[in-house]
């Protein structure tokens, strides 16, 4: 059985922990942090050689369609799914898989992948494709794993279980986010890898899979209407869950591919800063692990280590690497007494 590839790109999301830089208007996806690219246009690029522009699809709240047309102006208009409101990863995969089925592919390969990841090997992500490729056209639910090289505390793990193929394992059980100690051990026991949030699948059985263990979810989502623009009552009533707690850590045919690429979610400026990423001029003087992000200015370290100085026009941010999860907590108060600058 042949299967044809569609690239889903989920580009929803404020990246809060990317503040001040990340805001509502221009999300962290929309930024080149990293080069002359967008995150979007660099995840958008990953799939030349896989699929055409014609089977590429991206889901993004409705905000921002201007700005999605402006960086992919080959888009194809009934390829741009807009989210009145974010309802997750569960309602925003359905709804591609529910767009892929109504057109007649429902039986075509769904490569679902975040916008805002960081991958250093574009011809190893195809090459992991390729290997991931003949258990999802046979119904399995695959999902791409990341070899641990360090006890990462943010990331949820999957353990491996037995071989299928080589380079297939069955996934025996999914992990959330360890404490430093079982981070540790899992780094030592081989055995896990950092659950990264891509999967391919076929469209027909993640929407099988969905109205087995999230079945109002999928009512909800046969009753939405054709088209890119959903009403936003109904859009907004679906039910908020992630593919992961909904389907993924239930279902009995998930599979696992090692990733062959280096790989990074930059999910916040600590972890920007193994990316290279950082903007101006510095000079550090007994400084180290530090990050900074400015519009030209020097910016002069002395004496600090693991922190996070982030300049935009509104607003200087210093941060100490231990506060980066909090800083979600400083977006949500600005949201009532400084709404412009987040």
């Amino acid at each position: 059985m042949e299967s044809s590839f569609f690239g889903v790109i989920m580009a929803g999301g404020r990246g809060t922990r990317f503040w001040p830089v990340s805001t509502r208007k221009l999300p962290k996806q929309f930024l080149n942090l990293t080069g002359d690219r967008t995150m979007l246009q660099e995840t958008a690029s990953r799939f030349e050689g896989l699929c055409g522009h014609g089977e590429i699809m991206v889901v993004t709240g409705s905000d921002h369609r201007k700005t999605v047309l402006e960086q992919l102006p080959w888009i194809r208009s009934e390829n741009l799914l807009l989210e009145p409101s974010g309802r997750n990863t569960a309602a925003c995969i359905g709804w591609a898989a529910k767009t892929l089925i109504d057109r007649g592919c429902g039986s075509d390969l769904m490569v679902v992948v975040p916008s805002d990841h960081v991958i250093d090997d574009p011809q190893g992500f195809r090459d992991t494709l390729l290997m991931a490729t003949p258990p999802a056209i046979d119904g399995k639910l695959v999902t791409i794993g990341i070899t641990p090289d360090h006890p990462a505390t943010g990331y949820g793990y999957l353990e491996k279980g037995k071989s299928l193929a080589e380079g297939i394992y069955e996934v025996s059980s999914f992990r959330e986010k360890p404490d430093l100690e079982t981070a540790s051990e899992y780094l030592a026991g081989g055995k896990y890898f950092w659950n990264a949030g891509m999967f391919i699948w076929r469209a027909d059985v993640i929407m099988e899979e969905i109205a087995r263990y999230l079945p109002g979810l999928c009512e909800e989502l046969m009753q939405l209407g054709p088209g890119t623009s959903p009403d936003t009552e109904q859009y907004s009533a679906l039910q908020s869950i992630s593919i992961d707690y909904g389907v993924m850590e239930n279902a009995d045919n998930v599979v696992v591919v090692p990733a062959l690429f280096g790989w990074n979610d930059i999910g916040d400026w600590p972890s920007a800063r193994r990316c290279g990423v950082g903007r101006g001029e510095v000079l550090a003087i007994d400084s180290g692990n530090n990050i900074v992000w400015n519009r030209g200015k020097l910016t002069v370290l002395l004496g600090v280590n693991d922190i996070s100085v982030v300049e935009t026009d509104s607003v200087t941010l210093i941060m100490s690497d231990e506060y980066s999860q909090k800083l979600r907590e400083v977006v949500a108060e600005l949201e009532d007494k400084e709404p412009d600058l987040v």
